[in-house]
């Protein structure tokens, strides 16, 4: 049996949802019972994708990275697990409180039948997502992902961030999505960013850098601190976005890296 042959993966398109979503009226009724973890997901994959899933939904894979997933909805469903019992604690909330649900949704909502998975990762998850994605359009039989980052601070974790000996002041809870279509299509080759190569080494480090996420470093150009509605674990995410979003044509490669306590990061993309 031959070698799969190996494809190039070019940056389409991104998108970014910060904040509290607001939802567009084509999708009201089917985010009714979504938490706000799943809707700032839905909105960026969907501003991502446009009319990107073709005419074969097959052809599109969902990859979501996140380091604590929808927190808030976990800690929401043990509240009626413990208040209310096992026979009154609420399904709604249970099925919303996986990992995993905000891929079902863009799935569903999205029309989107390859692959889907969802990546989790106290350090840097999106370019962990990034990375299997790139790999899967690079060996296996589909030609796009959606690629997204999905943030949200529990205010459990907003407290336990206040409690720490860390000096600087606790944020309020905030959430955000980005997310990236990329794509195969050979018509691409010419137009559009390619994603060269990604490599991500983290390591242990105290809590506090987990809650509070000071000093990462973001080259080239400058050192983000995401926006006051920004998730501060999504700060390599949408650092990455911008550097992505200002290559022109004409320039050279992009060498992008991250450091902080629990590692360090590199992208390059050639345009």
């Amino acid at each position: 049996m031959s070698n799969p042959v190996s494809k190039d993966v070019f940056v389409a398109k991104v998108a970014r949802e910060i904040g509290v979503p607001t939802i567009p009226a084509d999708l009201l009724r089917d985010l009714r019972r979504a938490d706000l973890f799943i809707q700032v997901a839905v909105l960026a994959g969907s501003a991502a994708l446009g009319s990107g899933s073709g005419d074969d939904p097959c052809q599109t894979g969902v990859f979501l990275g996140t380091t604590t997933g929808p927190l808030d909805t976990n800690f929401g469903f043990l509240d009626s697990l413990f208040d209310n019992g096992e026979s009154q604690a609420s399904p709604t909330l249970f099925s919303h409180s996986v990992h995993n649900a905000a891929a079902g949704y863009l799935a569903r909502l999205l029309n989107l039948r390859g692959p889907a998975q969802t990546v989790t990762s106290p350090g840097w998850p999106f370019l962990a997502a990034l990375a299997e994605a790139k790999t899967a359009l690079e060996l296996m039989p589909f030609k796009r992902a959606l690629v997204l980052a999905v943030e949200e601070e529990s205010p459990v974790l907003v407290e336990a961030a206040t409690r720490s000996s860390a000096p600087a002041s606790a944020p309020s809870p905030r959430r955000g999505a980005v997310a990236w279509l990329l794509t195969t299509e050979t018509e691409s080759r010419y137009r559009l960013p390619r994603l060269n190569s990604i490599l991500v080494e983290e390591n242990h480090c105290a809590a506090e850098f987990y809650l509070r996420r000071q000093e990462e470093v973001f080259q080239p150009d400058f050192t983000l601190a995401p926006g006051a509605e920004a998730p501060a674990g999504l700060a390599g995410a949408l650092a990455l976005t911008q550097a992505v979003e200002e290559i022109g044509p004409g320039d050279g490669p992009l060498f992008w890296t991250a450091t902080a306590f629990c590692g360090r990061a590199s992208v390059r993309i050639e345009r």
